[in-house]
């Protein structure tokens, strides 16, 4: 766990002294990278009996070659923890990909694990999870005549341990589509997206999936957006409820270059979450 946290402090500081070191040459003309790192926390019982808390500590490094171009690597960090008197959910990794998608964001996530065993405390683990590259291209802009419409590509590297319930240890992939519009200081979005996962479903009942966002956006102004949105899907595992959950979002953009995420979701289905939340802070160049 200190290895964890010195990684964490690392990056901290990593991202500050980058903002430093531009914050007096920052320009006026669109970033090309993002260096983020962000703090996630969901705590849910997914209909097993017992309670599952995930942490995922996220670094984003994010890539805009043009206006219409963008592809986000996502490194994340987790610990998970099971407790209570029924079994864990799913020790061969279901866990993972549900909260994957549960409490990561549509561009990308980390993924946390169920432990294993009988009653009472069955501990915790941590490591580093999948890594995952998304990328998308904007085949229109938003303008007076058109939305923004986006496809999107998505690839799950397996780098997680999966002996530990951090990973399925397979690849996964799938692609997506974005597509929203600013009415005024409203804009009301949707995105989904189709997941191919690696892992067999003869062994863990692992079943490819269809997740997706739908909600609105309200801009306050040049430097603060919020929205609320709905995530719902198809499941994915064997047994495993569909996930269903409420979401509000915040983006504060509190300097020239540099913004903060923050999240909160309440779940309405085992295939989510009970509750959770996140913040993230993003530097661009």
């Amino acid at each position: 766990m200190r290895t964890l946290f010195f990684t964490i402090f690392s990056i901290v500081t990593l991202l500050l002294n980058s903002h430093l070191s531009c914050a007096e040459s920052a320009e006026s003309s669109a970033p090309k990278y993002a260096l983020g790192l962000g703090l996630e926390v969901s705590n849910g019982t997914f209909g097993a009996g017992s309670a599952s808390t995930f942490v995922t500590a996220p670094l984003f490094i994010d890539w805009f070659p043009t206006g219409k171009i963008n592809l986000e690597l996502i490194v994340p960090f987790l610990y998970q923890r099971t407790t209570g008197t029924g079994h864990a959910v799913l020790g061969t990794g279901a866990t993972v990909t549900a909260k994957s998608v549960a409490s990561g964001s549509m561009m990308g996530g980390g993924s946390g694990g169920g432990g294993s065993g009988g009653g009472g405390m069955f501990g915790g683990d941590y490591g580093l999870g999948d890594i995952t590259l998304t990328g998308g291209y904007s085949v229109l802009m938003d303008s007076d005549t058109s939305p923004l419409l986006r496809p999107t590509l998505y690839l799950k590297f397996p780098t997680a341990d999966d002996s530990k319930g951090l990973g399925t240890g397979k690849f996964d992939f799938g692609g997506g589509l974005a597509v929203s519009k600013w009415l005024g200081n409203w804009q009301p979005f949707a995105e989904g997206r189709y997941i191919v996962q690696g892992a067999d479903n003869d062994v863990i009942g692992a079943k490819n999936f269809v997740t997706a966002d739908t909600g609105v956006a309200y801009s306050w102004g040049e430097r603060l957006v919020t929205s609320a949105y709905a995530r719902y899907g198809t499941p994915l595992f064997d047994g495993l409820s569909a996930p269903l959950e409420a979401r509000l979002k915040m983006v504060w953009r509190f300097g020239e270059r540099t913004y903060t995420d923050v999240y909160a979701l309440k779940g309405f289905s085992n295939g989510s979450p009970d509750y959770g939340g996140g913040v993230s802070v993003f530097v661009e160049f």
